[in-house]
């Protein structure tokens, strides 16, 4: 069978859909992995990155007894600029005890690299596959949009 063949129909998505519907993983995760279906792959890895960076400078300040340090204000920028999908993770993870969430979004980020370390195969494979996002499918006009819309004519 050629990788072609093989590849075929491919679905960026296959890592996320089998971590959702895996039943040893934690519930938490599910709904990350889940949450994350439908993202463009360098979005969701770079978000995760940063929401995981910011988490991380958050708990370093902490441990040092700092308030409003670095951490805070990395958390502080990623909420202001309000980016739906990290929102959408800022939500699912706030009340999570922030070890935990470090630990969640290091296995989220591995996920979303190996995701996206597909499409270099399928680019070094000369593979006529694409990635459709949520958001290029959408039909119509979404809340986000009209939020948006309105929040710039302010």
């Amino acid at each position: 069978m050629k990788l072609k063949d093989a590849m075929r129909g491919y679905d960026y998505d296959l890592p996320l859909l089998d971590a959702l519907n895996d039943p040893q993983l934690s519930v938490d995760r599910r709904v990350l992995a889940g949450a994350t279906i439908g993202v463009g792959l360098d979005i969701a890895y770079f978000a995760i990155r940063e929401l995981e960076e910011a988490f991380a400078a958050l708990a370093h300040d902490h441990s040092n007894g700092v308030e409003e340090g670095v951490g805070f204000e990395e958390v502080a920028e990623i909420l202001k600029a309000q980016s739906t999908f990290q929102m959408r993770l800022w939500h699912l993870l706030d009340v999570t005890p922030l070890q935990l969430a470090l630990e969640d979004l290091a296995w989220l980020k591995s996920l979303a690299y190996r995701r996206g370390r597909m499409a270099a195969v399928v680019r070094d494979e000369n593979l006529p596959i694409t990635y459709m996002t949520d958001e290029a499918l959408c039909e119509g006009v979404t809340a986000s949009q009209l939020m948006a819309r309105t929040q710039a004519s302010s």
